[in-house]
């Protein structure tokens, strides 16, 4: 009877052993899935801060293309009364 008891204890503790390796290779697998989370939210940070850059960037390129195109159109006004009026004067020499 005793020796089943024993028996017994001892097959306990091999089950025991088996499922705290089972939940220490679990626990290992979690904690390096974890270290691979924070590095990508990392990188993710780092790829969000670029893009609001270049974000930044494009809208300046915007703002800066909108004032040439209103310059662009200025000179074409001043061109178009500069020809009207050398014209004018061509029209009153004759």
């Amino acid at each position: 009877m005793e020796a089943d008891f024993r028996a017994d204890i001892v097959a306990k503790e091999e089950t025991f052993k088996n499922h705290k390796d089972e939940v220490d290779h679990v626990t290992s697998r979690v904690n390096r899935h974890r270290k691979d989370i924070n590095e990508m939210s990392v990188d993710m940070r780092l790829v969000l801060k670029r893009l609001d850059r270049l974000e930044k960037k494009v809208w300046e390129q915007k703002d800066t293309i909108e004032a040439l195109e209103g310059i662009i159109e200025n000179q074409q006004t001043w061109m178009t009364r500069i020809r009207s009026c050398h014209c004018n004067e061509g029209a009153n020499d004759s």
